[in-house]
């Protein structure tokens, strides 16, 4: 079942000032891999819910952060069929009708974004980043990696962790429980393969 279905058509509680906007926050950390897991379409309906977003609104969200996320993807006059390929599988993940996705993805640029924001997350020399779960790689090559590139990789997730890469993002797991507390994004190998090391590390994809 898509976590779009565990959303009320009728509000459950009274709308919270600023509710779209917590949203959004949410779902930007919730894509940053691309991916919408079990966890987070759980934490998203929950959420919607306690912010008194109903079925209608949370969709109309979810329509102007494609808009906006196509805005973004068209900024240089050109769409990569990289981009193409996440602009559709977000459309998916989001619920959006085929033909809003296929026009979005037509050789045509878009109309001017709606200004909400679908940034992904830009990690930084000095970052903190925590590894967890048995993952394809030795975690002391990737640890070499990140430090390598100037990330602080940790063995335990606090407050000023900024990402902890997941061998499994549904994971049930301590570390994954407190991220998800702190509100820091998890994500999977693959999105530090192909994000932070795009060239090196292949055989993870």
């Amino acid at each position: 079942m898509s976590f779009l279905e565990r959303i009320s058509t009728d509000a459950q509680r009274p709308r919270v000032e600023g509710a779209g906007a917590q949203y959004v926050a949410l779902l930007d950390r919730c894509l940053i891999d691309g991916l919408i897991s079990v966890s987070e379409g759980a934490q998203l309906a929950e959420v919607a819910t306690e912010l008194g977003l109903t079925r209608d609104a949370v969709d109309e969200i979810h329509r102007d952060y494609f808009v906006e996320l196509e805005r973004r993807a068209w900024a240089d006059g050109i769409l990569t069929e990289d981009e193409r390929a996440t602009l559709r599988d977000v459309g998916a993940l989001l619920g959006l009708d085929d033909e809003a996705v296929a026009a979005a993805v037509d050789d045509v640029d878009p109309v001017a974004g709606t200004g909400q924001a679908a940034s992904a997350i830009e990690l930084s020399p000095g970052d903190l980043v925590v590894l967890t779960g048995e993952m394809l790689r030795e975690r002391s090559e990737w640890e070499a990696d990140l430090r390598e590139r100037g990330f602080v990789p940790q063995p335990s997730v606090t407050k000023k962790v900024k990402l902890v890469v997941a061998a499994d993002p549904d994971s049930l797991s301590g570390k994954a429980k407190k991220a998800r507390d702190y509100g820091i994004p998890i994500v999977g190998e693959e999105w530090l393969a192909t994000i932070v090391f795009p060239k090196q590390h292949e055989e993870v994809r």
